[in-house]
């Protein structure tokens, strides 16, 4: 009777239902964190919010589709372009191009990270099936 619930399968492999609450626990965090650091900006021209916004948007698009769609490698290819060019435009080399609020790239970096690393992680079968 108790087998069901004892059996554990292999701990470093993620079910399906345990990869799609990684990447829910990963998308609420990291949003609300996002929403937290877009909060404390100052005033800033409203053409330069919007610049923001849509760069900021993009990058969290494209963290999205890593994790939603079939086309992963490419997905994750694009999000690497996406993060380089907008750290590029934040550093001293880009001419500081657009003024990221200070916590904005790395947080998306971050996020973007681990959002791969759950992506290509090993699955494991469902332990209900049976």
């Amino acid at each position: 009777m108790f087998e069901k619930f004892l059996k554990i399968g292999n701990p470093f492999k993620l079910t399906q239902r345990e990869y799609e609450a990684t990447i829910n626990a990963l998308n609420i965090f990291f949003g609300a964190i996002i929403g937290v650091s877009l909060g404390n900006i100052a005033e800033i021209p409203l053409k330069d919010y919007m610049i923001l916004l849509v760069i900021i948007a993009t990058l969290v698009s494209s963290i999205l589709l890593v994790t939603y769609t079939h086309r992963r490698i490419w997905n994750s290819v694009m999000l690497t372009v996406f993060l380089l060019v907008a750290w590029y435009l934040e550093s001293d080399t880009g001419g500081e191009l657009i003024d990221f609020p200070d916590r904005v790239l790395p947080t998306l970096t971050v996020w973007a990270a681990m959002a791969v690393s759950t992506e290509f992680s090993d699955r494991a079968d469902d332990p209900n099936k049976n």
